[in-house]
């Protein structure tokens, strides 16, 4: 097949030597080995639209002669589809703009990529990257070259009505589709994903993850007792539906909290609360409801949000939106999370031992892990004179920022009734739900895809 290139771009030059070398040029960035049977529709739009006004800053006559001369070799070479694509009158307006608004060429990019069928598209389980490792760059364009297949024997139809269910329906088909190791696609991106986020070095906290990695690459299903589990979340709902009344400072009003105490015989101090930051429980159910941007505030009211109706008609979504939003805050505070979740799921029957010490509660074992991991310093210094004392104090702030955070989260857990009661040092455990409840946080966590490298 490279005899048949050799022998295309020879023809061309003998009509224009200029043009042969332009598309030489542009097929060596295409397929450095000019194997065009591993050529895809997919790589030639990307080129055409994406890479040749990025990667050759010429004048827009350089480049359009450039997706000319490389649209006649593809005509030679009988590839009539991808020579469209050099021509097309999209390629030559998006080529066109990019100088003078690189936004609006770049906006045109992604809609002729959609449109054209060939871009894989977002499913409920995967989110394509921005930074990718090779699992994922070789499933993208396995994909892509996939779904060029589709639409050329006309199971997806771009343009036509239902095409963007059938394009999620192959794509979906095709990726979890095991090969002779019994992998999916599916399976390979996760595991990916899941390693280079336990090794993050940016965030060595992950570290004691790693006698957990196949839980969490493996993830887990909703629980039989979710529904149970969750109840006080949906109560607060069920709530917000009619409309929860606020005080003037936003706090939910304690008529509400004292009702929400005795339905699920929370103990609160004082007893009975007098007011919403004296129960723990609502602190945290309505902290998540509001991460989750299932509950906004309107006026002096609580209400729900569209999201927050369709979860509470959905319990198996409603499982899903609270794993995801405890592991995807950012900063400390997921930090905070993922190593209590790690060492509460090390210390389960399910687990493959402990990080906490002996006589250590769950609490102050993510505390000292998180410190440890460079999150707080492990000690100040201290200097001589005044200022030792300020240091000191500046350490124990933060060390109390810490355990608060971590406090917080042991706070949902208990409420959903996801951790068995604590022994005399204050260790506890997960319960069969609330095990499943960690690891599919930490999954949700480690799978989803990463904005940086």
């Amino acid at each position: 097949m490279r005899e048949v290139v050799a022998s295309a771009l020879a023809e061309l030059a003998g009509r224009d030597e200029r043009a042969a070398g332009a598309a030489r040029q542009a097929l060596d960035t295409l397929s450095p080995d000019h194997d065009i049977e591993r050529l895809a529709q997919y790589s030639v739009q990307r080129f055409c639209w994406f890479e040749l006004p990025a990667r050759f800053p010429r004048s827009t006559d350089d480049r359009l002669f450039t997706a000319r001369s490389l649209g006649t070799l593809f005509s030679l070479l009988e590839l009539h589809r991808y020579a469209q694509v050099c021509s097309a009158p999209e390629t030559v307006t998006l080529l066109s703009v990019r100088d003078d608004d690189h936004d609006t060429a770049l906006a045109m990019y992604e809609r002729l990529m959609w449109e054209s069928g060939v871009e894989p598209p977002d499913l409920p389980e995967l989110t394509w990257g921005s930074a990718v490792g090779d699992a994922e760059i070789r499933a993208r364009h396995e994909t892509a070259a996939a779904l060029e297949m589709a639409i050329t024997v006309g199971d997806v139809r771009p343009g036509k009505h239902g095409w963007r269910t059938a394009q999620e329906r192959f794509t979906r088909s095709f990726l979890t589709q095991p090969d002779r190791r019994g992998l999916s696609h599916l399976d390979r991106i996760r595991e990916e994903r899941v390693r280079a986020w336990i090794g993050s070095p940016v965030h060595p906290h992950r570290q004691r993850l790693w006698p957990l990695v196949g839980q969490i690459i493996a993830g887990t299903d909703v629980p039989r007792a979710a529904d149970t589990a969750l109840t006080p979340l949906r109560t607060l709902l069920d709530l917000a539906a009619d409309g929860i009344a606020l005080t003037q400072i936003g706090y939910i009003t304690p008529g509400v909290v004292r009702q929400m105490c005795a339905d699920f015989g929370w103990r609160t101090s004082p007893e009975p609360p007098r007011s919403e930051t004296d129960a723990t429980q609502l602190i945290a159910l309505h902290q998540v409801l509001r991460g989750m941007r299932a509950v906004r505030r309107s006026g002096r009211r609580l209400v729900l949000t569209r999201r927050g109706r369709q979860l509470r008609e959905d319990p198996e979504a409603l499982w899903w939106a609270v794993t995801e939003t405890l592991c995807r805050t950012g900063g400390i505070e997921q930090a905070a999370a993922e190593t209590l979740l790690g060492i509460l799921l090390a210390r389960s029957p399910q687990g493959a031992g402990s990080h906490a010490r002996r006589g250590e509660s769950d609490v102050v074992a993510a505390e000292r892990a998180l410190t440890e991991s460079g999150w707080v310093p492990a000690e100040v210094p201290v200097s001589a004179g005044r200022h030792a004392a300020a240091h000191r104090r500046t350490a124990e702030t933060a060390s109390d920022q810490v355990r608060a955070l971590v406090m917080a989260v042991g706070w949902l857990l208990e409420t959903l009734g996801l951790l068995t009661e604590g022994d005399s040092e204050g260790r506890r455990e997960l319960t069969a739900p609330g095990r499943a409840f960690a690891i599919a946080c930490l999954h949700k966590s480690a799978v989803a895809p990463r904005a940086v490298v």
